[in-house]
């Protein structure tokens, strides 16, 4: 089981490597633009960004998605795909 320390870590990690994901190869934004609780599938990301999101989180938790975890929810912001991977892991 990962220590309280390992999942924070991780979330951080997650966050950043998604933020570079999303500013450098998805949206042209600057860092200062996106923030965490930005609605993504409404106002950031095409679906060509929210199909490239979906491999991002496939290979974060190691499998595919379900059908049933491919919602509005789960793409949201990047909060909300910080804590789905960390809770899928």
């Amino acid at each position: 089981m990962k220590s309280a320390n390992e999942i924070v870590t991780s979330a951080v990690e997650i966050r950043r490597d998604l933020r570079d994901l999303i500013i450098f190869q998805l949206v042209p934004l600057e860092e200062d633009e996106l923030s965490d609780d930005a609605q993504l599938v409404d106002d950031v990301l095409d679906s060509l960004g929210i199909s490239e999101l979906a491999i991002f989180i496939e290979d974060r938790i190691g499998r595919p998605l379900d059908e049933s975890e491919e919602t509005r929810v789960t793409f949201a912001t990047i909060n909300a795909v910080v804590e789905f991977i960390v809770r899928n892991r």
